[in-house]
C-alpha cells in the first residue's frame, strides 16, 4: 500500500492503528519524510498481509479516514530470495545510501537489515535479505549490490546454492 501523509507528529500512528486492529500482519513500512510528493506531503509504503480481502477494505477505509491519501493498493507475490552478508566500514560509506539505491532496482527490495558494528565504529557487518517478484529482479538487485560494494571497498558474501 502506498500512501501520501502530512509531515506532523502523529500521522503515521494514525495509519498503522487500523492495520493493527484488523489483525493484518505488518512486513515492512518505509517512511521517506526526506522526501515529499508534488502535494508536500510524506510517501509511505506499508507492505503487509491481510488473510481476507475483507478487512484490507476496512483498514483502506479507515486509513482514508484518518486523512491519507492512497496512492496505490495493489499485490506483488514474493517469488524469490536472498541472503548477503556485507563486510567493511559501511557506517562510514553511508548505508542508508546502499539500502535506498538497492530499493531502487525495479521489482525488488531490501526486505530486512542486521547491522552489527565492530568496536571503535571501524569495520561492521550487514546482513541483507532481499525480496524480488522474480529470479531476474534478484539476480538485478544482487548484481547491483557488488556494484556498490566494488565503489564503497566493501566485501560481500553470498550464499552457497
Amino acid at each position: 500500500m502506498e500512501m501520501e501523509l502530512e509531515d506532523a507528529p502523529g500521522e503515521l500512528v494514525k495509519v498503522l492503528d487500523p492495520i493493527s486492529r484488523y489483525g493484518a500482519n505488518i512486513q515492512n513500512v518505509v517512511h521517506k519524510r526526506e522526501e515529499k510528493t508534488p502535494l508536500g506531503k510524506v510517501p509511505v509504503t506499508i507492505i503487509l498481509e491481510v488473510k481476507e480481502e475483507q478487512r484490507l477494505e476496512e483498514i483502506v477505509d479507515e486509513i482514508k479516514e484518518a486523512g491519507a491519501r492512497i496512492a496505490r493498493v495493489g499485490e506483488e507475490e514474493v517469488v524469490a530470495k536472498a541472503v548477503n552478508l556485507l563486510v567493511g566500514d559501511i557506517v562510514k560509506t553511508d548505508i542508508k545510501d546502499t539500502v535506498e539505491r538497492l530499493n531502487s532496482v525495479q521489482g525488488a527490495r531490501v526486505s530486512d537489515l542486521n547491522l552489527a558494528v565492530g568496536k571503535s565504529g571501524g569495520e561492521s557487518s550487514a546482513r541483507l535479505i532481499f525480496e524480488a517478484t522474480s529470479k531476474e529482479s534478484l539476480k538485478n538487485v544482487t548484481d547491483k549490490l557488488e556494484e556498490i560494494a566494488k565503489e564503497k571497498d566493501l566485501l560481500v558474501i553470498e550464499p552457497l546454492e
